[in-house]
């Protein structure tokens, strides 16, 4: 699959996690973890890549957005607003070309 290549799966757990706390006002932290896993296990396969799909810079923005704004005045998200930082980290290493892994905290980078 290429890096521009529409996502299905992706999709998917978009609408599990950030369609359902825009619509219903539910947090589900599971499908939240979810679509990090899943961007996290992208972000390995799409770290070569000179070019990337924007449903993935899309889906990563929103997700970091919603959990912001949510943070708000839902103490269920407030709880998880951490989540929101690593989706703006995993976005900014993606750009670099790097992967969620690529930087061990306290390992110093040769």
């Amino acid at each position: 699959m290429s890096a521009s290549d529409f996502d299905l799966e992706l999709q998917e757990l978009h609408q599990k996690s950030v369609h359902c706390l825009i619509a219903a006002k539910i947090f589900d932290a599971e499908a939240f973890s979810q679509l990090k896993r899943y961007l996290r296990d992208k972000s390995n396969s799409i770290k070569q890549e000179h070019v990337i799909s924007k449903q993935v810079v899309s889906i990563i923005l929103e997700a970091a957005g919603i959990i912001e704004s949510r943070a708000e005045y839902l103490p269920s998200v407030r709880e998880h607003l951490p989540l929101a930082n690593d989706f703006h980290m995993l976005l900014g290493r993606i750009a670099i070309g790097e992967a969620w892994g690529d930087r061990i905290p306290g390992v110093p980078r040769v």
